[in-house]
């Protein structure tokens, strides 16, 4: 086991740390390949996971907000509103995340399905198999519930 392998077991950020030292000094040959292989998949992977993170929110407030019209409030606008804005930043930080788009937003719709239940006495039949929405349709803002404009 290298010096680098063993910092990596035992002290993750201090083996970061040396990383970029290493790379800004561009020691190269120094360098644990095979891990920072693995961390940079793992962040790829984290990046698709805080998309579908927020488009399951997303995606259950819509369906709240859709189903269930009655029971609107103010709390729903405002998370619609919040995970649309921080999904386009997203995407603005991360653009190639959109080739992944549809994957991600089936993904979501069916944790989305998962939260509007928990958060509805709705049945299950009453949601849709597939996610009835584009993903252009999810992100605009008068798109079921206008957030273009302040709450009512």
């Amino acid at each position: 086991m290298t010096r680098q392998d063993s910092l990596y077991e035992k002290d993750f950020y201090a083996w970061t740390q040396w990383h970029v030292k290493a790379l800004a000094n561009r020691a190269l040959s120094e360098l644990d390949w095979e891990n920072l292989r693995r961390e940079l998949e793992c962040l790829g992977r984290q990046e698709y996971r805080e998309l579908v993170s927020r488009l399951t929110v997303l995606l259950g407030h819509l369906l709240k907000w859709e189903l269930q019209p009655e029971h609107r409030c103010r709390s729903w606008f405002l998370t619609i509103r919040e995970q649309r804005r921080a999904i386009e930043r997203h995407l603005k930080r991360s653009p190639s995340l959109r080739s992944m788009q549809e994957d991600a937003l089936a993904d979501g719709f069916e944790s989305g399905v998962d939260l509007a239940l928990r958060e509805t006495s709705l049945p299950l039949r009453v949601f849709p198999e597939k996610c009835p929405y584009t993903f252009e349709q999810v992100l605009d803002k008068h798109f079921l519930c206008d957030t273009s404009t302040d709450w009512e």
